[in-house]
C-alpha cells in the first residue's frame, strides 16, 4: 500500500465566485478526499472548502461523465450518438472547418468561451483557444456578454478601470463596525467571505442584509431589509439624499478625491474647462475661478468650493456636488417606500446607522441581476465617497466581491497574440450583434459554433433562442465538456474534456496572493483530453501546427515569464521548476490587505472619482439614478398583448449546485431535493388555490415550465421561484430558462449600453479575451436574468 500524496486543484465549483484552489489527496492512484489548501504567510488561514469542494472528488468517477468522443447519428437533440476515435473526430471537424472557411471565410467559425466554466478561468483553455481564434480569424461572439455587467459599468465610469475597483480582500471586513450585504448570499455560497463576516460580527460589527429573499445571509445578519425586485437604487439614492440634506457628508474627502468641486456648465452639462482644457473649480479665498492641472489630483487652490453656482465668462455653472444635491432631492424616504416596500422610517434609520459607524462597508456581489444594476453599484460607490468610507481599514465598497488578493498578471499576451495585436485576426463581436448576425447571416455568415467553455443553451437564456434561431443556422456544432449538457445534446460532436483533477494548469485568478500549480492527481478517465491536446491536434490539421507545439507544462513556463512587479519581485525568482517543487509560491505583494482604494490614485484624467461622469451626459446618466426594471410584473393577464405577467420570476442559485455543475452528482441532487421544484409564498398560493405539492405551470410569452410547487415563506409575495441549475431532462415539461429574456440581446440593450460601447471604442475598443487583461468583455450589455415576469396556473 502506498502512502498518501497531494496536489493542488482548482475546485470544479470554481465559477461560484469563490475561485478556490483545494488540496487533492491521492492514494494508490485514486482520489480519496479533498481538503482546504495550505496557503502561506499572511494567508496561512485563508484556505477554505465548501460542500461542493468536498464532494467534487467523486466527479471523476461519475458514470455519467463523458469519456469518449461522440458523433451525432440522429437528429440534433434526438440523443443518438456513436463513439468514435479522437483521430476521426479531429479529422472530420478539421475538414468541415476548412470547407466552411473556403466557402464563407474563417470568421464563419464562432468560438464561445465563458471562462468561469472551465477552472481556472484564465487557464489554458482560455489562452490557447484565444490563440486559435486570432490565428484562424474566427469570431469571438461574447463581447458585451449579458452577465454581471453592473460592477464593470460602475468601475469603468466612476474610476476609469474595468476590473481594479470591484473587489477587496475580505480580511478588511474584520475591523468594520457596520456591514451592509446588498444583493448577495455569501453565508451560503462564499466560504472565505462568510468567515470574515463572522469575524466582523464577533468583533462587534452590525450586519445588515438587503435583498429579495430571506436566505442564509439574512438569517445570519442582525437585520434583514427586504426590497422589491429591481428597486435597489431607489433605496440607495434615498440614502444619498438623506446624507446630503442633513449635511452628514465628509466635505474634506469629497474635495480631495472626487469631482465634487468641479464646475459643470448649465448649458450642456459638461465640465467647465479653461482655454487649455483644464477643469475649473471655484476658489473661495480669491472668489474667482481656478483652473486645475490635468493629470494631477491636487488642486492649486487651498479652499475650493463644494456647493455653489457661478457665472464664468458668461457661462452659468454649478459645482458637481450642487448638481448631485439637486438631483438627489427627489429621492425622499416616502417616495422610495412605494418603489422598494421599505418603510420610510427604516430607510432613515439605515442611513443614520451607516453614517454613524466609524468604519462601514457596503458589500455587493453580483446579486443585482437587473437592467438597472449599473445604477445600483454607482450609487453604492457614491455612498462610500459621501461618508469617506473608502480607502480605510474596515471601510469600503465592493461590487463584485470575488475573494481577491492583489491582481496578478502573467505573460499571456505572448500566447494569445503571437503576432502582436496588429496580427490578431479574430473578429470581436458583441453578443447582441452575434445573435442578429446569425439570424440574418449579414454582414458575413456564421456557420460553425465551437463551445470552448460554457453551456449557453442552459445558462445563457433564452433556451428557445438557441434551439429555434441560432443552432438551425449552423452546419457544425462542437461542444467540449465533461458532461452531456443541454448544449451538447444539440451538438454534432461532443469532445470529452479533462477535469481539473487530470491536467496541468497555472492557478492565477483569485489565488489569495499566491501562484499555485495545478498538477494531475490522476490519469484522465477514459479518453478525456486536455486543452493542449485538443488545440494542438486541431491546429496541425488546419495548417497552424507550428503555433501549437508545446506541452501544457511548457505553456505554463511561458506564462510565468511575466514582467509584472509582484511576479518579478518574488525571491528566489519564480521558475517553473521552483513552482513544481513547492506547489505554491507567495507573490511579492505589499504587506497590507488588498484594497483598490488605497492611495486614491484613480484611473481618470484628473485622478478623482467621477460620481458625476461627463462621458454619461449623452444618455442623461451622469449621476446615478433609479430606473424601473426592464420587465416589471403587472396585475393583468397576458391576454392584452402588453402585460408580461403579474408575478416576478426568480431563477435563483442555491448552495448545492454551481450553475449547472453538480447536478450530475446523485448525492448533491438529493440534497437539493431530488428534483426541481418551484416556490411560492403562502399568501399568493391561497389566492391561486394552490396547495403544497400541486403541479403548476409557470409561463410567459417566451416559454413555460411545469413544476411541483412548494409553499415557502422565504419567497416574498409577488415572486415565483424555480431553482437554477437543473438540466432540461429533469423537468416534466419545459424549463425555467425558456421564460427568461435572452441575455445580451437587443431586447436588453438600452441607450446607456450603446453609449458604453462608444466609450470603450474611444479608449481602444474590445480587446481579445479575459486572458490578456483586455478591456470591454462585459461592456455594452446588461445582466437581466431577474428582469422577468410570469403568470401561473394550477394543472389538474
Amino acid at each position: 500500500m502506498s502512502e498518501e500524496s497531494f496536489v493542488y486543484t482548482c475546485c470544479p465549483g470554481w465559477g461560484d465566485h469563490e475561485f478556490c484552489a483545494i488540496k487533492t489527496i491521492v492514494k494508490d492512484g485514486k482520489i480519496v478526499r479533498t481538503e482546504k489548501a495550505d496557503y502561506t504567510g499572511a494567508e496561512a488561514n485563508e484556505g477554505y472548502i465548501c460542500q461542493k469542494g468536498i464532494m467534487s472528488c467523486r466527479q471523476p468517477y461519475n458514470p455519467k461523465r463523458l469519456t469518449r468522443p461522440l458523433k451525432r447519428v440522429g437528429e440534433r437533440g434526438e440523443g443518438k450518438w456513436e463513439e468514435i476515435s479522437w483521430d476521426q473526430a479531429m479529422d472530420e471537424i478539421a475538414a468541415k472547418l476548412l470547407e466552411l472557411r473556403d466557402k464563407y471565410g474563417p470568421e464563419s467559425l464562432a468560438m464561445w468561451d465563458v471562462v468561469a466554466s472551465v477552472p481556472p478561468s484564465q487557464g489554458l483553455a482560455a489562452v490557447l483557444s484565444s490563440r486559435f481564434i486570432g490565428l484562424w480569424g474566427a469570431t469571438d461572439p461574447i463581447q458585451a456578454y449579458g452577465l454581471d455587467n453592473g460592477p464593470f459599468y460602475a468601475a469603468f465610469f466612476d474610476f476609469g478601470n474595468f476590473y481594479k475597483y470591484m473587489t477587496t480582500d475580505p480580511k478588511n471586513f474584520d475591523t468594520s463596525d457596520y456591514i451592509i450585504v446588498w444583493g448577495a448570499n455569501p453565508i451560503e455560497n462564499q466560504q472565505r467571505i462568510a468567515k470574515h463576516l463572522v469575524e466582523a460580527k464577533a468583533n462587534g460589527a452590525k450586519i445588515v442584509d438587503i435583498g429579495l429573499l430571506f436566505d442564509g445571509t439574512a438569517g445570519f445578519a442582525d437585520e434583514f431589509i427586504p426590497v422589491k425586485p429591481g428597486s435597489d437604487p431607489a433605496l440607495s439614492m434615498t440614502m444619498v439624499n438623506l446624507i446630503i440634506q442633513r449635511k452628514q457628508y465628509k466635505e474634506d474627502f469629497l474635495l480631495a478625491y472626487t469631482v465634487a468641486p468641479f464646475l459643470v456648465r448649465d448649458d450642456d452639462d459638461t465640465f467647465l474647462r479653461d482655454a487649455e482644457g483644464n477643469y475649473v473649480v471655484w476658489d473661495l479665498d480669491a472668489d474667482a475661478p481656478c483652473s486645475t492641472v490635468l493629470g494631477q489630483q491636487a488642486l492649486p487652490c487651498d479652499k475650493p468650493e463644494l456647493d455653489g453656482a457661478h457665472v464664468v465668462d458668461g457661462v452659468s455653472c454649478k459645482t458637481a456636488f450642487a448638481r448631485l444635491r439637486e438631483h438627489a432631492a427627489s429621492y425622499t424616504p416616502e417616495w422610495q417606500e412605494a418603489i422598494t416596500g421599505v418603510p420610510a422610517e427604516v430607510a432613515i434609520r439605515l442611513t443614520d446607522e451607516y453614517v454613524a459607524a466609524p468604519n462601514a462597508y457596503i458589500f455587493g456581489a453580483l446579486g443585482l441581476r437587473y437592467q438597472n444594476q449599473g445604477e445600483s453599484y454607482r450609487s453604492f460607490y457614491l455612498l462610500g465617497a459621501l461618508t469617506g468610507n473608502l480607502g480605510r481599514p474596515g471601510a469600503g465598497v465592493t461590487s463584485e466581491m470575488l475573494p481577491a488578493g492583489f491582481p496578478l498578471v502573467f505573460n499571456d499576451a505572448a500566447i494569445t497574440m503571437p503576432n502582436g495585436r496588429e496580427g490578431y485576426k479574430g473578429k470581436l463581436l458583441r453578443q447582441a450583434d452575434f445573435i442578429e448576425q446569425v439570424k440574418s447571416q449579414e454582414p458575413y455568415p456564421i456557420k460553425a459554433f465551437w463551445v470552448i467553455a460554457g453551456n449557453p443553451v442552459h445558462n445563457c437564456p433564452n433556451r428557445g433562442l438557441w434551439l429555434n434561431e441560432i443552432f438551425p443556422q449552423m452546419e457544425l456544432i462542437v461542444d467540449i465538456d465533461i458532461w452531456m449538457t443541454d448544449t451538447g445534446e444539440y451538438a454534432d460532436y461532443v469532445l470529452p474534456d479533462c477535469m481539473p483533477f487530470e491536467r496541468y494548469e497555472l492557478v492565477a485568478s483569485a489565488a489569495y496572493n499566491h501562484v499555485v500549480l495545478q498538477e494531475p492527481a490522476i490519469e484522465p478517465i477514459g479518453e478525456a483530453k486536455d486543452p493542449t491536446f485538443i488545440y494542438s491536434e486541431l491546429a496541425k490539421r488546419v495548417g497552424l501546427g507550428e503555433y501549437f507545439d508545446k506541452t501544457a507544462e511548457e505553456w505554463i513556463e511561458v506564462r510565468l515569464q511575466s514582467q509584472y512587479p509582484m511576479i518579478v519581485g518574488i525571491q528566489p525568482p519564480l521558475t517553473y521548476e521552483r513552482l513544481k517543487k513547492e506547489k505554491m509560491v507567495r507573490a511579492a505583494t505589499p504587506p497590507v490587505n488588498w484594497d483598490p482604494f488605497l492611495g486614491f490614485n484613480f484611473d481618470t484624467p484628473h485622478k478623482r472619482m467621477e460620481f458625476y461622469c461627463e462621458r454619461l451626459v449623452p444618455v442623461n446618466d451622469q449621476l446615478a439614478k433609479y430606473l424601473p426594471p426592464l420587465e416589471a410584473p403587472t396585475p393583468m393577464s397576458l391576454g392584452d398583448g402588453t402585460a408580461k405577467g403579474k408575478y416576478h420570476f426568480f431563477s435563483g442559485r442555491q448552495r448545492f449546485f454551481m450553475q449547472s455543475m453538480f447536478t450530475d452528482d446523485p448525492v448533491m441532487a438529493e440534497l437539493s431535493g431530488g428534483k426541481p421544484t418551484g416556490r411560492i409564498n403562502p399568501i399568493d398560493a391561497e389566492k391561486e388555490g394552490i396547495k403544497d405539492g400541486d403541479k403548476v405551470e409557470v409561463y410567459n410569452h417566451r416559454g413555460h415550465v411545469v413544476i411541483e410547487m412548494r409553499l415557502d415563506q422565504v419567497i416574498p409575495p409577488g415572486t415565483i421561484q424555480v431553482w437554477f441549475g437543473w438540466r432540461h431532462e429533469a423537468f416534466e415539461e419545459g424549463m425555467y430558462s425558456e421564460l427568461i429574456v435572452p441575455l445580451g440581446s437587443y431586447e436588453t440593450i438600452d441607450d446607456r449600453a450603446e453609449n458604453w460601447v462608444k466609450c470603450v471604442e474611444a479608449v481602444g475598443g474590445y480587446q481579445p479575451g479575459f486572458a490578456t487583461g483586455g478591456i470591454g468583455g462585459m461592456a455594452g450589455a446588461w445582466d437581466t436574468i431577474w428582469d422577468c415576469a410570469c403568470d401561473i396556473r394550477k394543472i389538474d
